[in-house]
């Protein structure tokens, strides 16, 4: 619905050219097109604006030769003790050297019945040509029938210990960026059972953050902040060779070392929806036209709804038109009714009025002349 049309509705009621019925329906189908593509631009910019954005690689980078270990994070609900060990080709880990990256488990300050402990890598790596394999070993001491009965297992979740961490101290003031690393906190959660070898498989994943402002809707690109973390895959094997007193087996793997870098992306912007709205409003304008005619006035060219009998625009166009020209201007001319000849120059003057002021209802701007003649009429006062 274009702007013009909707002033014609209120030049042809000004006007009476048209039947009060008429006038009436050109402004109601009127609003409900203009609300109809208000409507329909407010659901393009909610679904810019809900867009879910996607991460998609744009750099899968050659294997790596060495990965940082992971942090990982105990809870279980029984003391228990962590060990582990790291066996590579070339590098021995004793286990007592590798239990100084263990925190060993303690009672929860917040949870009376929960033992959490922690095991920090600090530098610790996997070496593609060295090590690639840790193992830890949990301990249950008078490990019983009746702790079995009712075991929920040991919950261990395992996360970038080269990454910004979620459980340790997190801000971010982004609310987009917080959901995204809040998300990690169960990415890679994990249940240990007992006489069970659990092996978990890790990968590797680089990613772009977008920092989501109300500005990047219209196509702006974002500020992104980087992000690193785990992929892992969880088999289990039943526990053979184990220490006595062992409750289960943690076996920590690499499943490949090419860390690939994605880059999170909105499929829609607010410019890429433009092209459908003037789609939506150029439908709109064309089935205003067919309806009501593609001029302002009773005598331009009439759509389907004025050739409707109902409406009694032919008969009111008739009326109003027969009041105004007796005359009719360009269908009347002199030599039909030989006004020359008759030397009657007031009905030569009053079919000039007649035209001029055809002319000025349905053809010519007369206000803008009228304009420049008020212009020019103030610069010669002013000289």
């Amino acid at each position: 619905m274009k702007p013009r049309q909707v002033l014609e509705i209120f030049t042809a009621a000004q006007r009476k050219t048209e039947p009060k019925s008429l006038v009436i329906l050109r402004s109601f189908i009127a609003i409900l097109f203009f609300t109809i593509l208000i409507c329909y631009m407010f659901v393009q910019i909610e679904d810019v604006r809900l867009d879910t954005p996607i991460f998609s690689i744009v750099q899968s980078h050659e294997e790596e030769k060495a990965i940082p270990m992971p942090n990982v994070y105990f809870a279980y609900d029984h003391q228990f003790t962590v060990s582990c060990q790291i066996n590579g080709r070339i590098t021995k880990v004793s286990q007592e050297d590798c239990l100084t990256y263990i925190q060993q488990p303690v009672l929860s300050s917040t949870d009376d019945q929960t033992y959490l402990g922690t095991f920090k890598a600090n530098g610790l790596k996997f070496i593609r040509s060295d090590i690639e394999k840790i193992d830890f070993i949990f301990t249950i001491n008078n490990l019983s029938n009746e702790i079995l009965a009712d075991d929920l297992g040991i919950e261990i979740r395992i996360f970038d210990s080269e990454a910004q961490d979620p459980l340790d101290n997190f801000k971010e003031a982004n609310a987009h960026v917080a959901d995204i690393f809040s998300s990690l906190i169960d990415l890679n959660l994990y249940h240990l059972f007992s006489q069970q070898h659990h092996t978990v498989e890790l990968g590797r994943i680089k990613r772009k953050i977008a920092k989501e402002f109300w500005w990047n809707i219209l196509g702006i690109p974002p500020t992104f902040v980087d992000e690193t973390h785990i992929n892992s895959h969880l088999e289990v094997h039943p526990l053979l060779g184990a220490p006595a007193n062992s409750y289960s087996k943690l076996s920590f793997v690499m499943r490949t070392w090419r860390v690939p870098l994605e880059k999170e992306q909105k499929a829609k912007t607010l410019f890429d929806t433009f092209g459908q709205i003037a789609g939506v409003a150029g439908t709109l304008s064309l089935l205003y036209a067919f309806l009501f005619g593609a001029g302002p006035s009773a005598i331009q060219t009439w759509g389907v709804v004025q050739k409707m009998k109902c409406f009694g625009i032919k008969k009111g166009v008739r009326k109003h038109i027969n009041r105004r020209y007796p005359r009719l201007p360009f269908i009347h001319t002199s030599e039909d009714n030989e006004i020359i000849k008759s030397n009657d120059y007031d009905e030569v003057i009053e079919r000039l009025d007649a035209v001029e002021r055809f002319l000025k209802e349905y053809v010519v701007d007369a206000d803008f002349l009228a304009q420049i003649e008020k212009l020019d009429n103030e610069n010669k006062n002013k000289t």
